[in-house]
């Protein structure tokens, strides 16, 4: 899918990422402009090194089979409900060589109403993504602004002139600077040599700043992206939570997944990278000490452990101590999942379960608490006939874990499961969990000092004594290698193995993952880890990609 592609490569700066186009404009950094407070703020190189024929350009070519992906983003970003831009005649002539775009607070209220669920966002694309992230939410209650370089200043002054007149909109002035506002309270003006558009307490802001006003630039641990960078982003996730009110799916959904990667951070900062055929995430969150890390290196040992036929594999480091983090990851996760790989996998039974088993009232942290060590999650196999896949936990406790296998059923059968007991060669207790809808029979089992939880029998003897490891595999070693820094992988994704399985059980003709396959068949292995030092997390991600056909 296409239009998909576009919010990949923005890696969480997709309101930035479209403003791209030729030419050069002044190289004024938006962040200098930028006010402290933002809590959220992430920039673009939209003219990066390279020009049409650089990495920068083919990375966002291959993940959107488009011609001109930076241009056709930027459409998205600036038009607005009553016209419809284009880049060459619009756009292009005056915009510059950076941009950036801050939040101070989020209406996720107002988001959810642009965006839709999780399973609309995948379907819609571009379209879908926009309508929650162009200039168009600071006009619906997120407060923040898209900060532009300009490589004709005048040309910009047109351009906003135009679209005041087009809205309606009446002049105000702010310290000596003036600008336009909407009547649906989105501001838009030049400020120094920077169009900026926005809430128009956000403009204000700018103003402020550009006039002497504390800048994101000196905040703690803020770094200018790397030259070659094509987008980075630096937040501080206990103000960014603090700054968002209201509520929808689809940004509780982030928030869970994101809240146990930087549980206890005081900032962090990522920036996007990439090359011939890769794309690249790095980054540092930093926190105040005493947070344990949920991967790191003991993640990667735990991945190591697992299963070598493994083509999608994940370590996660001491989860008794980290259930709470994971439990808000697997459901932030389990959220998307369910309606969209899962819809037609008994979807709705799966959701529910989790519902009620990461729920408080469930008690599952105490239910995990000083037994569960390190886990490993793995999936193998071509097909729903040889799948297999299980979460393997080690147990430092072998009374306690054991024990475990009978509460969870407990608790698996009140959430409406049928939990039945089981036999199965090598373990000390377990039993089957067959839920409404799934096609296939879960087990829980202990044994061998480790508790897991598998799609079938077969899935658990495999993790229970694996014939070969991924720690000894080629890839392994050539995900530690696209790492780099001595980082050990905690995370592995081959794609091609993944398309291959959704088409072989037939989901890939099916929507909402039929709009997904243009983009996963462009997709190689995804492969992720991170090292961790006295209040400091360094992380790193690198994405293979593969040659696609571009298209108008």
């Amino acid at each position: 899918m296409r239009h998909l592609g576009l919010a990949v490569i923005a890696a969480g700066a997709i309101a930035l990422t479209g403003c791209g186009g030729s030419g050069s404009g002044t190289n004024a950094d938006p962040a200098s402009v930028t006010p402290a407070s933002a809590p959220l703020y992430a920039s673009i190189a939209v003219k990066p090194a390279g020009g049409p024929t650089g990495n920068a350009v083919s990375v966002a070519r291959t993940l959107t089979h488009l011609s001109d992906p930076y241009g056709s983003l930027t459409q998205a970003l600036l038009s607005t409900p009553h016209s419809r831009l284009d880049f060459k005649r619009d756009i292009g002539p005056w915009i510059g060589a950076r941009a950036g775009v801050f939040v101070t607070s989020i209406d996720a209220t107002s988001l959810q109403a642009s965006a839709g669920s999780a399973q609309a966002l995948l379907e819609g694309g571009l379209t879908a993504g926009m309508s929650a992230l162009s200039a168009g939410a600071f006009a619906s209650g997120t407060q923040g602004a898209i900060v532009l370089d300009t490589s004709d200043v005048e040309g910009a002054r047109s351009f906003l002139d135009a679209r005041a007149h087009e809205q309606q909109a009446h002049t105000a002035r702010y310290r000596g600077v003036s600008y336009q506002v909407a009547g649906s309270g989105l501001a838009e003006g030049i400020v120094d040599r920077f169009a900026v558009i926005g809430s128009e307490a956000a403009l204000k802001s700018v103003i402020d700043t550009s006039l002497g006003a504390a800048a994101i630039t000196s905040a703690p641990h803020y770094a200018n992206a790397a030259e070659n960078a094509i987008a980075s982003v630096y937040l501080r996730p206990e103000a960014l939570i603090k700054a968002t009110h209201g509520a929808g799916a689809t940004s509780g959904a982030a928030i869970s997944m994101l809240s146990p990667l930087l549980m206890g951070a005081q900032d962090a900062s990522l920036s996007v990278t990439p090359s011939a055929n890769s794309i690249s995430l790095q980054g540092e969150i930093h926190s105040s000490g005493g947070s344990s890390s949920l991967f790191g290196a003991e993640g990667a040992r735990a991945l190591g452990e697992l299963p070598e036929s493994a083509w999608l594999a994940a370590g996660a480091a001491n989860v008794g101590a980290n259930m709470g983090s994971a439990l808000s990851l697997l459901h932030g996760i389990a959220s998307i999942g369910t309606s969209t790989v899962l819809a037609s996998l008994g979807g709705p039974s799966i959701e529910k379960l989790l519902d009620r088993i990461t729920s408080p009232s469930a008690k599952l942290q105490q239910l995990f608490a000083g037994w569960a060590g390190r886990a490993g999650l793995y999936a193998s196999g071509t097909g729903l006939f040889n799948l297999e896949g299980a979460l393997v936990i080690d147990s430092k406790d072998a009374a306690a874990s054991r024990a475990a296998v009978g509460k969870l059923g407990a608790l698996l059968r009140s959430s409406g499961a049928i939990v039945a007991p089981a036999t199965i060669a090598g373990t000390d207790a377990a039993i089957s969990v067959k839920l409404q809808g799934f096609p296939a029979v879960l087990y829980v089992a202990d044994g061998n000092s480790k508790l897991i939880i598998g799609l079938g029998q077969t899935s658990i003897t495999g993790a229970l004594s694996p014939a070969n490891t991924l720690s000894g595999s080629s890839s392994y070693s050539a995900a530690a290698a696209a790492l780099g820094h001595g980082i050990q992988p905690s995370l592995i994704v081959e794609f091609p193995t993944l398309v291959g399985f959704l088409e072989g059980i037939g989901l890939a003709q099916s929507p909402p993952l039929s709009n997904l396959m243009g983009t996963l068949k462009s997709l190689g292995t995804l492969t992720a880890g991170s090292v961790s030092e006295p209040g400091v997390q360094r992380f790193r991600a690198v994405l293979g990609l593969t040659p696609a056909t571009q298209t108008e």
